[in-house]
């Protein structure tokens, strides 16, 4: 008999693997590279990386807009007749 669920969980299933095994390669392979670099020593290391911050800060927040009610705009309010 058709099972429409057991179809789509196996099929899913297969997607879900493969996107696994994607991260686990991508991470090994990060890994690897990450063991390859050149590095004196633990310090150096964290110099590099405090240097890489100061490239990546923001340049600061940007000024954002408070609305401010125009002096020529009034409310004007409905009278019950």
């Amino acid at each position: 008999m058709f099972d429409p669920v057991t179809l789509w969980m196996q099929s899913s299933l297969v997607w879900i693997r493969l996107f696994k095994q994607q991260q686990d390669f991508y991470l090994q392979f990060l890994g690897n590279v990450a063991e390859k670099m050149p590095h004196e020593d633990s310090a150096a290391l964290a110099r590099e990386a405090e240097a890489l911050k100061e490239v990546l800060k923001p340049a600061g927040k940007r000024a954002t807009r408070t609305p401010v009610a125009r002096s020529g705009t009034r409310r004007t309010e409905l009278a019950s007749a």
